[in-house]
This record gives structure tokens, C-alpha cells and sequence, in this order.
């Protein structure tokens, strides 16, 4: 008899679900996630989200639900999603994984995940000897590069703001002159 682990939270599906149709518009998901600047009526474009939706998206579509399409775009699912999470809506993880993957069939997308299969084929003794191993390219740290392709610098006080947004520096003694 296979042990059943306990349900948390709505079997998200990529749309919003019964249970948050009363909670949810468009409209107040865009205002919490975006920016000052962002342009509320056309697409939601990854450079319009705030700060921590911009990380908060990058985590999503690099690791949580691993996508190969326009990564500087955000769907529809990641509004859902990131709305979810900053609502502190419960989702249950295990079918939102196990839809990721059905969805990347579907679509002929290479399958999420592999290093996570690759674990449960090995804890279950599944011999892969004579499976053709091909090395993952994407990288998924998460750090300064990351941040800083996003268009985010520190400044001065340790903040990350837009690279727009930096007060032009003001040279003094230290400051080496350009170069000609």
C-alpha cells in the first residue's frame, strides 16, 4: 500500500484556481508586483517588476518551474504565482511539479528537473548505465551577476536600485581622470 503524504494548499494549474476567484484581478496583481514605472496595460515585462518580484520571478522561471521560452517576459501563471506568494496563498508543490512536467510533454520542452529525476532514479536503484548523460548548461546562481543583469547596481549604501537611477559620481582627488 503506497504511503499517501498529506495535501497543503490549491492544485494550482497555471490559472486561478476556485478558491481565489474572489481575491484575484489582474489589475491589483500588476500593482503589487510592478514598479512605479511599469506600463500597466501591455505585457508584463520583466524589467517593470519591483525589485524583489524581479528576483522573486527569476527563482521562478530558472528554478521553481524551469522554462526555455522568454525569460524577460512574465506569463500569466508567474503574475498567479508571484501574486500567491505575496498573498501567502498555499499551493500544493507536488502537483504544481507533477502538472510542470505533464505541461512540458505536451510542448516538447526539454523535461524540468533532471537533476531532481536523476536523484529519484538513483534512490530507487533504477540503473542508469546506459542512458546517455548530457551535461546541464544553465547556471542557477543567484548572485551578484544575476542581480546585476537586471539592471540593478548597489549604491553607495548598500542598496540595489536601477542603474538609471545612480547619482552621477562626482570626482574628487581619487578619482582617476578617462581615459583619452
Amino acid at each position: 500500500m503506497a504511503h499517501q503524504l498529506p495535501s497543503q494548499g490549491v492544485p494550482f494549474e497555471g490559472t486561478i484556481v476556485d478558491d481565489w476567484k474572489f481575491d484575484y484581478s489582474n489589475h491589483d496583481a500588476h500593482r503589487i508586483v510592478c514598479n512605479d514605472q511599469a506600463d500597466m496595460t501591455g505585457r508584463l515585462l520583466a524589467w517593470s517588476l519591483a525589485f524583489d518580484c524581479r528576483i522573486m520571478h527569476y527563482i521562478i522561471v530558472c528554478i521553481l518551474l524551469p522554462c526555455s521560452s522568454n525569460l524577460a517576459q512574465a506569463s500569466k501563471e508567474d503574475l498567479i504565482l508571484m501574486w500567491a506568494f505575496l498573498t501567502d496563498r498555499q499551493i500544493e508543490w507536488a502537483h504544481l511539479v507533477r502538472y510542470h512536467m505533464h505541461k512540458a510533454l505536451w510542448t516538447n520542452a526539454p523535461l524540468p528537473y533532471p537533476q531532481l529525476v536523476t536523484l529519484f532514479l538513483r534512490h530507487f536503484q533504477i540503473p542508469l548505465d546506459d542512458e546517455p548523460f548530457v551535461q546541464v548548461k544553465r547556471s542557477f546562481a543567484i548572485g551578484v551577476g544575476a542581480v546585476t543583469s537586471f539592471g540593478y547596481c548597489k549604491d553607495i549604501d548598500g542598496q540595489w536600485i536601477r542603474k538609471q537611477y545612480l547619482p552621477p559620481l562626482i570626482p574628487d582627488e581619487h578619482t582617476p581622470s578617462p581615459l583619452p
